[in-house]
């Protein structure tokens, strides 16, 4: 089934990985993961988003110094600022994304199908013209109308894009539907076929592997999967999968998985079962800025289901990773309305302090009565 064919393996635990809830990776963590990473054989590594804080920039830029076999990607929004980023450090790969969906149309940029369109024509030519390699992502790919997701994909080929992303950004695929979808785009698009599945409803490992099954040629993983709210599909569970049951014949030292496994637990500290669906305490988390923003205005960004429906609340951790949205959102729970200069201030504030991975409230109040602002 797979035996004759390219899989490749794309591992995001430097990136995704750390838009865990609780999870902040040290320069030193990165660089031992990337090596460790490189050890066992991935075929890309995905380094960070460099516009996220300059602790994430500067680690792309030395991550970007090691000599690896992996093809090292950074990741950035479908924006000039993100490309240029990643141009000035020199990383050979770029992923940009862009969401897809009427919600994230709305919600996110506010923009119709055709505006959409315009501003992924520009991101992508503006990035081959930089010297990249391109992964164009489809953000919210599996709630997007196909014919529209065709186009978009035809487009990003036509404009030079290397690879097609799909991604099941809030998990909502099943491996029946995932088999569908993909296999209809590879038949449309000329270009190898990446997928991204998120876990919100455990199926992340069985829709990679259906995808994989469909045609796609790579899959994105995290080591114990880490990742936004419920993470991605397990770097471990796909590669036992793909030996064992798939036959495939990958360049994998399968003996370092236990090592890796446990550099990664040391590293984030974090509670096994806390990605998990649904009852895991990071299942209605929401931690990037970028992701932040959009469940504020809708929750049905980034969430298929609501919490409330569980009896669950709704978190918008406050780190290095969030953006002005959660901020605003938190101080107005508080009733208070920040002025742009004291989002700035708070921003700059978090931003600068890495290592810690959530800013109480009682910790927010106590910096902005430092600043100045009547709390």
């Amino acid at each position: 089934m797979l035996t004759n064919r390219k899989i490749e393996i794309l591992d995001s635990t430097l990136r995704e990985g750390e838009q865990t809830p609780g999870v902040s990776f040290t320069l030193d963590q990165k660089v031992a993961l990337a090596k460790r990473l490189d050890a066992f054989g991935v075929d890309f590594i995905e380094l960070g988003h460099p516009a996220v804080s300059p602790d994430v920039y500067e680690a792309v830029d030395v991550l970007n110094g090691l000599e690896l076999n992996a093809k090292k990607m950074a990741h950035g929004r479908a924006a000039k600022s993100d490309i240029n980023d990643s141009a000035a450090i020199g990383v050979p790969w770029l992923g940009i994304f862009f969401g897809t969906s009427p919600i994230s149309l709305k919600h996110k940029f506010n923009v119709d199908r055709k505006a959409a369109l315009q501003r992924i024509e520009t991101a992508v030519k503006y990035g081959k013209d930089k010297g990249l390699r391109l992964r164009f992502t489809a953000e919210d790919a599996s709630r997007t109308d196909i014919d529209f997701l065709i186009q978009v994909g035809e487009l990003v080929q036509s404009c030079g894009a290397d690879r097609f992303s799909l991604a099941d950004t809030v998990g909502c695929l099943t491996p029946t539907k995932t088999k569908a979808l993909v296999g209809r785009i590879v038949k449309e698009v000329d270009m190898p076929v990446h997928v991204h599945c998120h876990n919100d409803f455990g199926m992340a490992t069985a829709n990679a592997l259906s995808a994989l099954e469909a045609g796609a040629q790579c899959a994105d993983v995290a080591v114990n999967g880490l990742g936004e709210r419920c993470g991605l599909p397990p770097l471990a569970e796909i590669i036992s999968a793909l030996v064992n049951i798939y036959k495939v014949n990958g360049n994998w030292e399968l003996g370092l998985i236990p090592g890796l496994t446990e550099l990664v637990t040391s590293f984030s500290t974090l509670d096994a079962k806390a990605n998990q669906p649904v009852v895991g305490k990071n299942a209605f988390s929401h931690k990037a800025g970028l992701h932040v923003k959009a469940v504020v205005k809708d929750p049905r960004s980034y969430e298929a289901m609501s919490p409330e429906s569980f009896n669950r609340e709704r978190k918008l951790v406050i780190d290095k990773y969030t953006g002005r949205a959660a901020i605003e959102n938190k101080f107005e729970s508080f009733g208070i309305t920040l002025k742009k200069s004291d989002v700035n201030s708070l921003l700059k504030l978090i931003k600068s302090k890495p290592e810690k991975v959530e800013w109480t409230d009682n910790e927010l109040i106590s910096h902005a009565k430092s600043f100045g602002i009547e709390v």
